[in-house]
């Protein structure tokens, strides 16, 4: 479940209260709480991401800065990474209204900062996500790296670099609709092979 509660500020600054509770996974992913690696359900580690975006820095251009916080509520791999850690990141959103593109280029910096787990690994990680949206006809938009992020990790020098699209569908003002999918192209450093995920948003 996520949540997204943006506050408009003075000076057309936006500051976005983001939380995201995964409540239950279910993997054969391998790990300390999974170690048989059979079908099992677990809480994940919730997060919470602290957003502001600037005024127009130039026509149709902002910037975007903040932190994530994540805390280890759900213990060990494959549902948790067992540590708390904090990862700051800022990017910029381009828009170009005539052709209904923007693209959203985000970097975003994790490092662990306290393990609560025995065992736990350090984390020293960049996400790079090259997010491109395009509106495709009425109510319908394709959006790229939107999800998965391009990662390099810093501890075992490896990279991850995955293939996402999604089709996102507005149905009405207050309801949207997601289907996308994902393929890691690159997997020095694993985190999955293929993915399919679907996405519901209401907004108030």
């Amino acid at each position: 479940m996520r949540f997204d509660v943006p506050f408009a500020l003075d000076g057309g600054w936006t500051f976005t209260q983001r939380a995201y509770l995964p409540l239950v996974y279910y993997t054969d992913r391998t790990g300390p709480e999974n170690p048989g690696g059979g079908w099992k359900a677990g809480t994940g580690d919730w997060f919470f991401d602290e957003t502001f975006t600037t005024p127009e820095l130039a026509k149709n251009t902002r910037g975007i800065l903040g932190a994530r916080f994540i805390l280890p509520t759900g213990g060990g791999a494959p549902f948790g990474g067992g540590q708390y850690q904090v990862a700051p990141f800022a990017g910029m959103s381009f828009a170009f209204p005539d052709s209904g593109l923007t693209i959203t280029p985000l970097f975003r910096y994790f490092m662990s900062v306290h393990a609560t787990e025995e065992g736990a690994g350090r984390v020293r990680k960049l996400d790079f996500f090259p997010t491109v949206a395009k509106k495709v006809a009425e109510g319908w938009t394709v959006i790229l790296w939107n999800e998965n992020a391009i990662t390099y990790n810093q501890v075992s020098r490896k990279w991850f670099v995955p293939i996402e699209a999604q089709l996102v569908r507005r149905a009405r003002k207050d309801l949207e609709f997601a289907f996308g999918a994902a393929y890691g192209a690159v997997r020095d450093d694993p985190q999955f092979l293929t993915q399919v995920f679907t996405r519901v948003t209401l907004y108030f």
